[in-house]
């Protein structure tokens, strides 16, 4: 053992550490207070609290020549100071790089953001695996064998991971095409619900009824939906079936009372009502008008002053509503049978 030259090895690399770290803690931050953004502080803070273990196992490794250990010893030696080295190193960039990226997505917009932190583990274990090969080139460790191993187990995996990486991919579809986000009011298939939240795996929903619905975001993105969200106003097209015995003039009356009726009451437009059809059982004219309004309640309040409007002014003019009625004329009668 070479004392000399391991007290100088030694000492030069603590002043180093220790000055390397007074500097991080006590000048830097001077300046990185001045500017605006927060980012270099952080830099700093992490460097701070990284440098004594690095100097620390830097030291050692400087100081391991002048041991004079034998060989075993000395091999693991280096190898645990390597292993060391390296998650410092790695938790060290998977910090910074994290802080980095999370304030880039923060800019970029809420979407983006959410996307990046459903994704930030996967990132930090990828910059583990990177640090863990580099470990392994430099302990001499042929990757040849790692790189067979790994491509014969990503088939298996990637077997195993076909449903949630599928549903993965679906997730970063619905953030970046925007079908839907939460809070709007959506419709698919059969189920028309408000989206609460948006998983990776599944998208939750909350229906008319109150109970809570949870769908793959695969089957999803796979269906139609219809997203009332950026509908500024409802067109409503439906019929009116007035009987047979309505005259002529009440009749043309018609269109004229239900445009009255649709004016006097708020957030709706009337459009058009025309006499259409002859059909089996009632004279039918076809109501077009729009609400223009983005509440499901507001629009549904709209449309029941409507309806019973129009009751009320038939009413008052003596038009009678249409319902599924037959006449029968029977051979030797000489008046008609009317069935319901």
């Amino acid at each position: 053992m070479n004392l000399t030259l391991f007290l100088t090895n030694f000492v030069i690399g603590v002043a180093i550490t220790l000055t390397a770290s007074f500097l991080l803690r006590r000048v830097l931050p001077r300046f990185t207070r001045r500017t605006a953004s927060d980012f270099d502080d952080f830099v700093l803070k992490a460097l701070s609290q990284s440098v004594l273990p690095f100097g620390i196992v830097v030291v050692l490794l400087l100081t391991q020549t002048n041991l004079g250990l034998p060989n075993d010893i000395q091999r693991a030696y280096d190898v645990v100071l390597r292993i060391i080295g390296t998650v410092v190193i790695v938790r060290f960039v998977n910090r910074v790089g994290s802080r980095f990226l999370e304030g880039v997505a923060r800019r970029a917009g809420d979407d983006l953001e959410q996307l990046f932190r459903s994704l930030q583990p996967l990132v930090q274990a990828l910059v583990w695996i990177v640090g863990v090969l580099v470990l392994s080139q430099s302990l001499g460790v042929k990757l040849a064998a790692i790189w067979a191993l790994l491509s014969a187990g990503g088939i298996g995996i990637g077997l195993a991971l076909k449903d949630p990486a599928q549903e993965l991919f679906a997730y970063l579809m619905i953030l970046l095409d925007k079908p839907f986000t939460v809070g709007q009011f959506i419709t698919v298939g059969s189920t028309s619900a408000t989206v609460e939240r948006i998983g990776v795996r599944s998208t939750h929903l909350r229906s008319l009824r109150g109970e809570a619905v949870v769908m793959n975001n695969s089957a999803l993105t796979n269906a139609t939906i219809l997203n009332f969200a950026d509908m500024n106003t409802r067109r409503m097209i439906y019929s009116l079936g007035v009987t047979y015995d309505t005259g002529v003039d009440q009749m043309k009356a018609i269109p004229a009372i239900v445009e009255a009726v649709i004016n006097t009451i708020a957030n709706t437009t009337f459009n058009r009502c025309h006499f259409t059809e002859f059909g089996d059982s009632s004279l039918n004219f076809e109501l077009v008008y729009t609400i223009d309004t983005r509440d499901y309640t507001m629009a549904l309040n709209a449309q029941q002053e409507v309806n019973l409007g129009i009751m009320e002014a038939f009413a008052a003019e003596g038009i009678t509503f249409a319902f599924p009625t037959q006449t029968l004329y029977l051979e030797g009668e000489s008046r008609p049978v009317t069935a319901s």
